[in-house]
C-alpha cells in the first residue's frame, strides 16, 4: 500500500471515530435525560473488595452475586481467611452466584498471588498506577478479564475508563456505536468514543437501559427514546408491540453489586 493509500485509510478512519464519537456524545445524553444522571457513590470500595465482588458477579445476576458477597464475607471476615479456607467451604459459601468450584480455586489463587507479590492482602498500591498499568497487571491473573479489571478501575479507582460487559457490548452494536465482534473488541473500541468524564455514568445508564427497554430477547423498541437513533435491523419489528412512552420500567432495574458491598 503506497503513502497515499495509508493518508485514505487514516482518513477514513478517523471520519468513522468523530461520526462515533458525535453519536456516543448523543447517546449518552438522551440516556442521562431518560434515566438521569447517575450519583457516583462518595465512598470508593476497596480495589481488593471490588475485584472480588466482580469476579463473583461473573455468569450471574446482580443480586445472586450479592448474596455469594454477604455470605463470603459473614463467613470468611479477613481475605486472609478466605485465602487459607478448604477451596469446598469457600465453594459452599459462593454456591449461589454460580460457578462456585472454578471461582472458589480463582479467588484462592488470586488472593495467594497478591499476598506473594505485595506481602498482604491489599490491592491499594494499583492507586499509584496509570490505567495502563492497572488493566495489564489485574489481566495477568487467572480469571480477570478486560471487564473485571476496567470495573475495578473505574468503580474503586475512580479513573474515567468505560467498561464493556457480554451486555454493553451486545447495546453499543445495537445502537450503531461500534461494529465488533467481541466485548474485548468493543471494550478497545469504545474508550476514544465516550465523552470525558462520562465513562461511570454512561455505563451505569447502558446497563439500566438494557434492564428495562433494550432487553436482549424482547427489546421494548416502541419505549425508546433513542429510537431515532437506533440502527437495530429489527426495530420497526418490535416497535409494533410496544406503545411508545417516555417513560421507563425503574422497577428492580437499579440494583447492582458494586454499590452495595457493605455487609450489615
Amino acid at each position: 500500500m503506497n503513502n497515499k493509500s495509508n493518508s485514505n485509510v487514516s482518513r477514513s478512519a478517523k471520519t468513522a471515530r468523530d461520526v462515533g464519537a458525535r453519536k456516543t456524545r448523543r447517546v449518552a445524553a438522551e440516556l442521562d435525560e431518560f434515566l438521569r444522571v447517575p450519583v457516583k457513590p462518595r465512598r470508593l470500595e476497596s480495589p481488593l473488595d471490588c475485584l472480588i465482588a466482580t469476579l463473583l458477579s461473573q455468569n450471574t445476576n446482580d443480586r445472586n452475586s450479592h448474596r455469594a458477597w454477604v455470605t463470603l464475607r459473614k463467613r470468611y471476615p479477613t481475605w486472609e481467611r478466605v485465602a487459607n479456607a478448604p477451596t469446598d467451604s469457600l465453594a459452599k459459601a459462593i454456591e449461589v452466584g454460580g460457578l462456585k468450584n472454578q471461582k472458589a480455586r480463582r479467588i484462592k489463587q488470586i488472593l495467594r498471588g497478591i499476598k506473594k507479590q505485595v506481602g498482604k492482602y491489599d490491592l491499594r498500591n494499583l492507586k499509584r498506577k496509570s490505567d495502563g498499568e492497572v488493566l495489564e497487571y489485574l489481566t495477568s491473573m487467572k480469571g480477570v478479564g478486560v471487564k473485571t479489571a476496567a470495573c475495578v478501575l473505574v468503580f474503586s479507582l475512580g479513573r474515567d475508563v468505560f467498561p464493556v460487559d457480554t451486555h454493553i457490548h451486545r447495546l453499543c452494536n445495537r445502537l450503531g456505536l461500534v461494529r465488533t465482534k467481541n466485548a474485548e473488541e468493543t471494550f478497545d473500541a469504545m474508550q476514544p468514543l465516550v465523552p470525558e468524564g462520562k465513562a461511570y455514568s454512561f455505563h451505569i445508564n447502558l446497563i439500566r437501559f438494557g434492564r428495562s427497554v433494550c432487553k436482549a430477547q424482547n427489546p421494548l423498541c416502541g419505549k425508546c427514546p433513542l429510537f431515532d437513533l437506533c440502527s437495530f435491523s429489527a426495530k420497526e419489528h418490535f416497535a409494533q408491540k410496544t406503545a411508545r412512552t417516555a417513560t421507563p420500567e425503574r422497577a428492580g432495574t437499579d440494583f447492582m453489586i458494586l454499590h452495595n458491598l457493605s455487609v450489615s
